[in-house]
């Protein structure tokens, strides 16, 4: 009888145990859910990271100039541009160069990050285009200009007729659009005076006096297009009427209201469960601190009872640890089946964003949904992985202690032997991607960040100084070289030189025709010729000059805009190194230039490399080189094709100019030389395949894709694109 109650007994005491043991169990699986809802939550959706790795992984970027601006439902906000339509949408990037969508994109995420955080009560897209405003700054340089050699010409035989067309032509221009033809006539300087005289009337006298020297000179060497991309920027006024018009349609002429709030999507069960996070978000780490305390009850809990038991604590905990990996595999079905991707609600019928923009944020909409539950699950395995391991060790060492209980070094040894080969193997097939580095862009995409330097290709303007946004006479480029940054140039070719003394140019005149001393004399009479520094100019810096230590702190400026984007100076350096070298040390980028390998065989960092140390400058010379500096001749690593192309055929061969033949680096030198930088040549020699089928022939006679092709008007023709073709990033006839 008393045996049968102690019995009874026992077995009572027995499920008391077992129903407490449960019971803290289950407190931990409860406990550890939330918990885990929360670590997913923290490395997602209130991460910037989160929402710009999953941006780039759709190439959203690139998607906004492919699919959303040029989308004919954004032609109302295009038509706040007094220009062609055709003009912006064929340079988009200039007037919202990357830089800035990457800046606006930004203002969106930290608005939604701060939601969810309980920042502020409610999102709503909308878009600060202050920073639009300032690229609109110069719009006829950088579009009216770059088209001036795309008109037809024809032939006049009076200066009443070529006033006539010079002024029709700045009347076109001032009204946004290229002129669609360019008398032409040989004019003398009598009539070169007929015509400015007729001209410059127009012209405020501050204006007037800057211009009038660099027109006389261009029309009297006949090109035309030259002197109308110096007289047309100041009579444009689209620059003004463009903002005033872009601030009509803005809420407090600022803000772009994108028509879409959180609000709009209340009704969806995705969106309530985050309106209840940013309820929640505030007393987060309260939450945190009381969920961990409670596994941790929980645990004492379970070791207690196991040791009051007699049986394994450890093993103990590892079926709690299942329990917990278990529970969250349910929770994750659950949340999957009830809380659908919110944003394909934005593709379909009836959604107010334009068809471009909504194809490009559901793809992201369905990449950062994926990054969510990758997260969840990779949570879930882990536990799932460590409560296995935990059971897996406590099993073996009991039994390893049941069959041999006096060999211990066979039990070490065979826990060592399968226990941990089984946990690396279980934790790589678990987390493949955990230790992979997060995607970053580098030069626009994700693709080429793993490519070495001299793995690329890279567009690359020539006499990137000598621009008609700075004045320069007989400019070669049209925006200046920060706006050809913005344009996607990323080899910039530039002279530096001391200024020009008298002697020297009185040299330079002496090498020019009759004609074209006639026209630059005048300009140089009474220049100053002691000026102290370096100087960017192209042979007389009195024709055009630009501070060189100034130039190198904007092209500083912009590249701590720009952080993923690497650029290379090759220098024609008529200045010592050491005083090249000291100009690179005060405008200070000392710790941003890049000191190529000292073996000229040797391996260049990728570009995901030099990013991430931040020495994303390359700076080369023509002629001296200077061992144990970041000052390197270009024909140490290099070589180049010949530079005095006369005709287009010129201009499709891939012979050795200088440099060795077998040399890591190849620079293409595309553009004709002639008595003055031709738009009209470079609208075809700039055409995407035009630049490829050059590239081709280089691999077919070189075996070595150019790293740089350099051009004349860069933003005249698609270089850009070739660029991409040749990198792989765009179809074309190219190999890539």
């Amino acid at each position: 009888m008393r045996l049968g109650l102690a019995r009874r007994s026992g077995r009572d005491d027995t499920r008391w145990w077992l129903l407490a043991q449960a019971a803290l169990t289950l407190l931990v699986v409860l406990s550890w859910l939330p918990l885990l809802v929360i670590l997913t939550v923290r490395a997602t959706v209130l991460s910037p990271d989160y929402y710009t790795q999953g941006l780039t992984r759709v190439h959203a970027y690139d998607r906004i100039y492919t699919e959303i601006l040029p989308d004919p439902a954004v032609d109302d906000l295009m038509a706040g541009l007094p220009i062609d339509r055709t003009l912006i949408t064929a340079n988009l990037r200039t007037v919202l160069p990357p830089s800035t969508v990457e800046g606006l994109t930004d203002e969106q995420i930290d608005r939604i990050v701060g939601y969810l955080r309980g920042d502020q009560n409610n999102v709503v897209l909308t878009a600060d285009l202050r920073p639009l405003f300032a690229n609109i700054s110069g719009l006829a340089n950088r579009y009216i200009a770059g088209e001036l050699g795309a008109g037809a010409t024809y032939q006049v035989s009076s200066v009443t007729d070529f006033t006539d067309g010079v002024l029709a032509a700045l009347d076109a221009v001032a009204a946004g659009k290229p002129p669609t033809n360019l008398p032409t006539m040989r004019l003398r300087p009598q009539d070169v005076d007929l015509v400015l005289d007729a001209v410059l009337t127009r012209l405020d006298p501050a204006t007037r006096a800057t211009v009038e020297a660099p027109a006389r000179a261009l029309l009297l060497q006949g090109d035309v297009a030259g002197a109308l991309a110096v007289l047309g920027p100041p009579l444009f006024r689209g620059d003004d009427q463009a903002i005033a018009q872009l601030r009509g349609k803005l809420v407090d002429g600022t803000v772009l209201d994108l028509g879409v709030s959180l609000s709009d999507l209340g009704h969806k069960p995705t969106i309530r469960a985050v309106e209840r996070l940013h309820d929640l978000s505030q007393r987060l780490p309260v939450i945190i601190l009381a969920c961990v305390l409670a596994m941790f009850g929980g645990l004492v809990g379970v070791v207690t009872i196991a040791r009051g038991r007699g049986r394994s604590p450890v093993r103990a905990v590892g079926y709690t640890a299942l329990a917990a990996g278990a529970g969250s595999l349910l929770l994750g079905v659950v949340m999957r089946l009830t809380l659908p991707n919110p944003l394909t609600a934005l593709d379909k019928p009836g959604s107010k964003l334009p068809p471009g923009a909504a194809h490009v944020l559901t793809d992201f909409g369905a990449t950062a949904y994926r990054g969510i539950e990758s997260d969840f699950l990779r949570l879930t395995i882990w536990m799932l992985v460590l409560g296995g391991a935990i059971t897996g060790v406590s099993l073996l060492v009991a039994l390893s202690a049941r069959l041999e209980r006096h060999a211990r070094w066979r039990r070490v040894v065979a826990t060592t032997v399968v226990v941990i080969p089984t946990l690396i193997a279980v934790t790589w097939a678990a987390f493949p991607g955990a230790a992979a580095d997060a995607r970053v862009v580098c030069e626009g995409s994700a693709r080429l960040c793993d490519r070495h330097y001299d793995e690329v290709s890279y567009a690359a303007s020539h006499n990137a100084m000598a621009d008609s946004e700075d004045q320069f006479l007989g400019a070669g480029q049209d925006p200046s070289i920060v706006h050809q940054l913005d344009l996607g140039v990323r080899g910039l070719l530039i002279d530096v030189h001391h200024w020009t003394t008298p002697a020297e140019v009185q040299t330079a005149l002496a090498a020019l025709s009759p004609s074209e001393r006639t026209a630059l004399e005048p300009l140089t009479r009474g220049a100053l010729s002691t000026r102290p520094g370096l100087w960017l100019c192209h042979d007389m810096c009195q024709l055009g000059a630009i501070d060189f230590t100034a130039q190198l702190r904007a092209i500083g400026d912009w590249l701590n805009r720009n952080p993923t984007e690497v650029v290379t100076v090759i220098i024609q350096d008529e200045a010592p190194a050491s005083e090249i070298i000291g100009a690179v040390e005060a405008a200070g980028l000392g710790k941003t230039v890049l000191t190529p390998p000292a073996d000229p065989g040797g391996a260049w960092p990728t570009l995901g490399q030099m990013i991430s140390s931040g020495h994303r400058l390359v700076m080369f010379t023509e002629s001296q080189d200077t061992p144990g500096s970041f000052l390197r001749s270009f024909y140490r690593y290099g070589s180049d094709t010949p530079f005095d192309a006369r005709t287009a055929t010129d201009l499709t061969g891939c012979a050795v100019k200088r440099g060795s033949a077998d040399a890591r680096l190849l620079l293409v030198n595309h553009w004709l030389t002639t008595a003055a930088p031709s738009r009209r040549a470079a609208l075809a020699d700039n055409a995407s395949a035009t630049v490829v089928a050059r590239a081709s022939t280089c691999e077919d006679v070189r075996h070595r894709r150019p790293n740089f092709v350099a051009v004349d008007f860069v933003n005249i023709g698609d270089l850009t694109h070739a660029i991409d073709i040749l990198n792989g990033l765009a179809p074309g006839s190219g190999r890539a």
